[in-house]
This record gives structure tokens, sequence and C-alpha cells, in this order.
């Protein structure tokens, strides 16, 4: 579903090209045949002008007004258009050759006449960006440039010549030469053009390919690290797996059980979202990336997979973001007559493999180590030493400011020997 997205997008951008460009083809055509003399049948003028107002016209209201979502209809009229096309402007042209006695005047010299329109619509057609349709019109018109090449050697009294002295006297004889060039000329350019047309549709799945992935990106990564990933081609299908220094954040409600209790599970979906979509806010703000969502847990870290410089400090800098949103959802939810909404943050620095992990059927690029272990254990204990923000000695020592905390000392970690340094945050 989300790859057709992308490529309906594509598609809009292709038939908007190409309606550019017919818009200017008939807006020639239709000063052309104002000013330049050529057309001697007056009704015939009428016509050919009637048709170029039209063409330009529709393409003209097409390249301004399409958009994704009237695209089937712009396109129906821009194929009925170009389907019609030569079909009334050569029966308007056949029409002026009868009048004017084309057959008797030039006679086998009309099939060299026979393959100049052809090869023009069927090199706009590639424009549309779609292969089949672009397949079609080009079969389309050869298949009509061929048309009249029978249509007037059908008549019987010309003939295929190559006798340059015959062909230069006798106006019934085609010249077999330049008729054999007119063919090679068309297939080359019918095989170049669907050539063209594979290659643009294989450049439209790998680009739509390549949106998706950054449109993937734009979920766990901030903006900046997100263009810093595409900047130095960042593989995260290589087995790139590192060991690296990370400050690792973990958000979740207090007492999410008893206020979910209540409420319907569509509710607590909700809930959820709105939790999750002002946390990941304020991650992105600050640099940070989404490793993932646990229930009300929100998993965060900075400085994957590149660093972003003071990586911790960064962690705080979204710790102060993520406080107002939650008194600013507070307000929100207190004039709805609603319960207030309290988090716990814990944040710890250290060392941490970061790569991908998982099988070969489904890979999940995270952060593994002692350090995501004792961040989520601070979190925990957020409730125990009664405060909604901790973060470690580790983590404290690594900021740009010197801020005033409460210390936690000798705290001992659940399923860790090694006690650690906490500090209460009032943010």
């Amino acid at each position: 579903m989300e790859n057709e997205l992308f490529i309906n997008k594509r598609y809009v951008k292709g038939l908007r090209l190409a309606s550019i460009t017919l818009f200017g083809l008939y807006l020639i055509g239709f000063l052309n045949i104002t000013f330049v003399p050529g057309l001697e049948t007056l009704l015939v003028k009428q016509l050919s002008t009637v048709i170029m107002v039209t063409g330009f016209i529709t393409f003209g209201a097409i390249a301004t007004l399409i958009k994704d979502e009237n695209y089937n209809i712009c396109l129906f009229f821009a194929v009925a258009m170009q389907i019609a096309f030569p079909l009334l402007f050569g029966a308007v042209i056949n029409y002026e050759f009868s009048m004017v006695g084309a057959n008797e005047l030039f006679g086998a010299r009309l099939m060299d006449y026979a393959f100049v329109g052809a090869a023009g619509p069927m090199v706009v057609s590639i424009l549309f960006a779609r292969f089949y349709l672009s397949i079609f019109f080009i079969v389309y018109n050869f298949a009509i440039a061929l048309l009249q090449a029978f249509s007037t050697y059908n008549r019987g009294e010309v003939f295929f010549s190559f006798n340059y002295n015959e062909i230069a006297t006798n106006i019934n004889a085609i010249n077999g030469g330049i008729f054999g060039q007119n063919i090679t000329y068309l297939i080359v350019v019918a095989v170049g053009l669907v050539t063209l047309a594979w290659v643009i549709e294989s450049n439209l799945r790998e680009a739509t390919l390549q949106e998706r992935s950054n449109n993937l990106l734009g979920r766990y990564f901030s903006p900046e690290v997100r263009d810093e990933i595409e900047k130095n081609k960042l593989d995260f299908n290589q087995n790139s797996e590192k060991e690296q220094n990370i400050a690792v954040m973990f958000t979740d409600i207090s007492d999410f059980t008893k206020l979910s209790e209540g409420l319907e599970p569509k509710e607590v979906l909700n809930l959820l979202s709105e939790y999750q979509t002002k946390m990941v806010a304020a991650v992105f703000q600050n640099g940070g990336s989404v490793d993932k969502f646990i229930g009300d847990s929100v998993m965060a870290t900075f400085g994957t997979p590149v660093s972003r410089g003071n990586d911790a400090q960064n962690a705080l800098n979204c710790i102060r973001q993520m406080q107002i949103s939650m008194r600013e959802w507070e307000k929100e939810r207190s004039e709805n007559d609603l319960p207030a909404i309290r988090h716990r943050v814990g944040v710890h620095y250290g060392s941490c493999f970061v790569g991908n992990v998982g099988s070969e059927d489904r890979v999940e690029f995270t952060v593994i180590g002692d350090t995501v272990n004792v961040a989520s254990r601070i979190c925990e204990a957020c409730k125990e030493v009664k405060s909604d923000v901790l973060i470690s000695d580790e983590v404290k020592l690594r900021l740009s400011e010197n801020l005033p905390t409460e210390e936690v000392k000798n705290f001992e970690v659940r399923g860790r020997d090694k006690k650690i340094t906490l500090h209460k945050l009032t943010v």
C-alpha cells in the first residue's frame, strides 16, 4: 500500500511533465496553423484550429489541476486526447488532400509524409512514466504510420522503385530507398523508446523503494540524523555492528495499569499514541533516535547511528522538551475533565553494541548492552526514590552545564552487583 502511494506520486509528476510538453506542442501547432500559410481549405483550417485549441486547453488544464486524488481522471482525458488526435488530424488532412487533388499532384511522394508525425507522439508517451502505456502509444503511432503508408500504396497506380531516373520522372514511383530508411528509422526509435521506458520504470521502482526507505528512517531517526545517514550512505543491511558510547533513555507512564483499567481498548490505544507522539517529537527535536516502543514505554538513544556531539546534553535537552509537552498535555486534559498523566524518565550513558540483530527473516537495528539494562532500571527506580526524572552519574559528568541535582548515592540496581550514583532532576 505504501509503495503504491509513492509510485502514484511519481505517476502524477510524469503526467504533469507530459501535459506541459503537450501543451507547448499543441500551442505551437495552433500558432503554425494561424500564422503560417499551408492549408488551403477553410473548413480544414477551422477544424485543425479546433483540434489544436482543444489540445492545449486540455493539457494546460491537466498540468494545472492534476493532484493525487484526480490522477485517474486526468490520465483518462490525456490518453483519450492522444488516441483521438492522430485519427482526427489525419482525417482532416486526408480531406484537405482530397479537396486539392493531392493524389494527382504528389502521387507516390505522399508516402514520404506517412512517417513524419509518428515519432513525436511516441517520444512524448515516455513522459507519462508508465511502462505499458508508453508501449501502447509506441505501437499505436507506429501502426497508424504503417496504415497511412499502406493507404498510399493501395492506390493501384503507385509502385516501388529503386531506379533514380524512374523515381525522378514518374510521380507514381515510390522511392524504395527512402521508404526503407523511414521504416528503419521508426523501428530504431520504437526499440529505443521501449528500452528507455523500461529503464524509467526500473528507476521508478528503485526510487520508490529509496523513498520508502527514507520514510521509514524518518520514523526512527530525527531529520538531521536521517540526512547524515543518507549523506554518509550508511547501509543498515550490512553487518556493520560496532561498540560505541551512547546515551540511552527510557520513559514510561506512571500508574499506567491503574489508568487504563477503566478505559476501552481503543481509548488505551489513543492514549498511548498521543503520549508516544509527544515523546518522539521531543527525541527528534534533540537529535535522538527512537529505538522501540514497549507497551507504555519509549526507548530512545542519543549517539546512534552516529554521535551528534554531546549526546548526554542532547538527552537532557530532550527531557526538558518532554516535560514541557507533558505539562501542556496535563492542562489540556484538565480542561476536558480527564485525569492528569505523569511519566518517569531514566537516562544512562555508556558503551553499547549498536547494529543489526535478528534472523534472516527479520532484522532490527537496535542497541544492546549493560547500559541499556541500567537505563531501564533507572527509569523503574523513579518510583522508588520518588522522582520523575533520574539520570546516572555518567550522564551528569558529560553535561555541558553545571546542573543542580539531588544525589542518590550507592543505589543498588536490581540484578546488578555494582552500585551506582543517581541524580534527581527537577525539570
